[in-house]
This record gives structure tokens, sequence and C-alpha cells, in this order.
């Protein structure tokens, strides 16, 4: 075999090797990285009504919270669409006020960039359907909403208004912002009335 040839062969070699060591990274990576699933096998494993010491409780929420901000923003998705329902759901409602803004603070502003990036994702019909049944919903629920933005506590509300409009602003493509603009507008006009009233 001659000198070129050798070069060739050995080149071949190498980069069957190095993608054979990214094939395995890539793995890896995928069987760490958390899934609707884990999430959902976490929270069976270790429900939070069976944490009393405070201090596990928050180490426990972190851990759910960091779980969720590592999700694909699709995986994520999976969870609104759990037929047993979203853990996400059963783990706020089992948490103390001061437990919820921790989780908030935790969690807010990449729950955001995640739905933004799912929206980027969609097709733009599928986008506008999504748009004009949320519109629908919160324009036959209005007043029940604005009468729930009132009773809570206003740092959550500024800190989920504030990572929204954000995310909005900072992930969202040019065609995204078009499809959302009437929501968030709508969104905006709920909570100003409301922080009005309050």
């Amino acid at each position: 075999m001659n000198a070129r040839n050798l070069i060739l062969v050995r080149g071949v070699i190498a980069l069957v090797v190095v993608w054979g060591v990214v094939l395995v990274i890539s793995r890896v990576a995928g069987s760490i990285k958390p899934t609707a699933e884990k999430v959902e096998a976490f929270q069976k494993e270790n429900p939070l009504s069976d944490i009393e010491d405070p201090e596990k409780r928050k180490e426990h929420i972190a851990k759910v919270a960091d779980m969720l901000n590592l999700m694909e923003a699709s995986e994520v998705a999976k969870l609104n669409e759990r037929e047993e329902g979203d853990p996400r759901r059963r783990l706020l409602e089992g948490m103390s006020g001061e437990e919820q803004l921790f989780f908030l603070e935790r969690r807010v502003g990449r729950a955001f960039e995640q739905m933004m990036q799912s929206f980027n994702e969609m097709d733009r019909e599928e986008r506008k359907k999504i748009v004009e049944r949320s519109l629908r919903r919160i324009r036959e629920n209005r007043g029940e909403q604005e009468r729930s933005i009132e009773e809570e506590d206003p740092e959550i509300v500024e800190k989920i208004a504030e990572a929204g409009f954000k995310a909005y602003y900072s992930e969202a493509s040019a065609e995204t912002k078009i499809d959302l603009a009437p929501l968030m507008e709508e969104m905006q006009s709920v909570m100003g009335h409301a922080g009005g009233r309050r």
C-alpha cells in the first residue's frame, strides 16, 4: 500500500472512530435528558405530600423545576396531553404560597421560553387555531380570570407577566410574534384591567 492510500485508510478509520464517539455521546446525553415520563416517574416515586422537612421539600421542588428546565419544548408539551393529569398541576396544588413563589422563580422564565420555542416549531395553521381557541376561552371567562388575578399575590403575577412578555420578545420568531399578537394584547388587557381595579 502506497503512502497516499495509507493516509486515506487512516483518515477513514479516524472518521469512523470520531462518529462512533459522537453517536455514543448523543445516546448517553439523550438518556440523561429529562422527559415527560421521567418527571412523572420522579413525582410518583417521591410525592411531595410525603415530605415534611421544609428544606427537603425545597430540594424536591428545585429538582422538579430543574428537570422541567432541561426538557425539550416537545417533551414539555407532552405533559399537557397526559390522560392522568399534568404532574406540574399536582405539584403546585401541594405547595404552600412560599413554595409556589420559589418554584416560579426557578421555573417561569424557562417555561415561557419553551412555550415560544414550541410555537415556533408549529405550522402556522396549528398556531392560529390555538390562538383562536385561547382568545375565545379568555373572552368567555374574562370576569373570572380578572378576579383570579386580583386574588393572586401581586409579586407572583408580576413575575409571570414579566417572564411571559420577555420570552415573547426574545424567543418568538417574527411569524410567531405576528400570530400571537392578538393573544398577547388580550392578556395585557385582562391583566391591566384587573391591576387597575386592585
